[in-house]
């Protein structure tokens, strides 16, 4: 009887649904169609970001909520490189997250101009490898898990030429293990964790917020200030996403990582479920174009956005570049995504505005903004070398 032949990803994707991940963040590309059939049909969702550098942000939301690997996935070319902050922000903060990119070559070949990110991403991953054969997709996949996981956890690269991705493999996808010469990679203690400064004071505004989390239900506080808004304890309590950071923008994909992490999006808080609110600075249109994702897979957050006054509203001019920010109408923009927006001036208006966000976030299973003003002068009390205070 003539041997199965099977798509050789088959076997490496099993590996992935049987670690735990049900969902997959990345783009789209030619080079990656082999692994998206491979998800689909092993029953992994994969939702597709509208920026490379969104990809990791994503995964380590979810890998932060829970504990376990995620998996990121972009494809090849100059812009892949945008994955690195990622992979930076995921080894100082030891979350196991494994990349991988889909080449147009095959075997070792890359297309002309693209970057050798294998050789890039190698000072800030446990492990990076390129897979040279079908047989040893299975084998790679398997260890990228292990080795993101065991020790000291952090990021693992995979570079996954199209060729070999769609190349099949003998009965029940044989797995040829490591290449000649190349022992199974064995995780080390790794790098000694960075100094995490202590955590900037947020404005009185994000604290004031934040305490409107986490009494009925767990919430989970995605941005710089998290850890200052985080509660311990018995029963209800708010969770911190986040620490020193990332590049900017990195709040809104990390928070729709936590969203998709937590499941259910459409029960309400009212019935236990957890809520997700994403604390973001003047430099949110980054990836503001994330919203669109998250409004069309249904992805409920709440957004505060700090906003200092700008002149002639308030007691003193905006800390350092923050002027730039009130050439953007952070309401409009997020309705243009199809989410909805609020702006308060008024401090009384601010627990209604946040009610009001919670329950919209819910019923529409969208992102929704709550824009809040704020005296200046409290933001450059916290120290211009701390950064926003946000």
């Amino acid at each position: 009887m003539t041997a199965q032949r099977v798509p050789a990803l088959r076997a490496a994707v099993r590996s992935l649904r049987q670690a735990g991940v049900d969902t997959v963040f990345g783009c789209h590309g030619p080079a990656l169609r082999p692994l998206y059939a491979a998800l689909a049909a092993e029953g992994i969702a994969h939702l597709r970001v509208r920026h490379v550098e969104s990809a990791p942000h994503m995964a380590i939301g979810w890998a932060r909520t829970r504990g376990r690997a995620s998996v990121a996935a972009v494809p090849a070319g100059p812009g892949a490189t945008r994955v690195l902050p990622g992979l930076a922000l995921a080894l100082a903060d030891a979350v196991p997250l494994v990349c991988v990119v889909g080449t147009p070559g095959s075997g070792g070949e890359r297309a002309a101009g693209a970057p050798d990110l294998v050789r890039l991403a190698r000072p800030l991953c446990k492990w990076t490898v390129r897979v040279d054969g079908p047989a040893r997709i299975p084998w790679a996949f398997r260890e990228a898990l292990r080795t993101a996981q065991e020790g000291r956890q952090g990021p693992v690269l995979i570079e996954l030429p199209a060729e070999v991705a769609a190349a099949e493999a003998g009965a029940a996808g044989q797995d040829a293990g490591p290449p000649a010469g190349e022992a199974p990679p064995y995780p080390s203690a790794g790098p000694s964790p960075a100094a995490v400064p202590d955590a900037v004071p947020p404005p009185a505004v994000v604290r004031e917020v934040c305490a409107l989390f986490g009494t009925e239900s767990d919430a989970y506080v995605v941005g710089a200030s998290a850890p200052a808004c985080a509660t311990d304890g018995p029963g209800p309590r708010r969770r911190a996403v986040g620490g020193p950071g990332g590049p900017p923008g990195w709040e809104v994909p990390t928070a729709i990582g936590v969203r998709t992490a937590l499941g259910d999006r459409s029960a309400m808080p009212d019935d236990g479920a957890a809520e997700v609110v994403a604390v973001i600075d003047e430099q949110f249109p980054a990836l503001a174009g994330e919203l669109a994702l998250a409004a069309r897979y249904g992805v409920p957050l709440v957004l505060l956005m700090p906003h200092p006054a700008p002149h002639g509203h308030g007691p003193g001019p905006p800390a350092g570049d923050v002027e730039d920010a009130f050439l953007t109408d952070h309401v409009k923009l997020v309705e243009a995504y199809g989410c909805a927006g609020r702006r308060v001036a008024d401090p009384a208006e601010l627990r209604s505005a946040v009610t009001w966000a919670r329950k919209e976030s819910f019923s529409t299973r969208r992102p929704v903004l709550v824009e809040v003003g704020y005296d200046p002068a409290e933001r450059a009390r916290c120290g211009a070398a701390a950064g926003p205070c946000t």
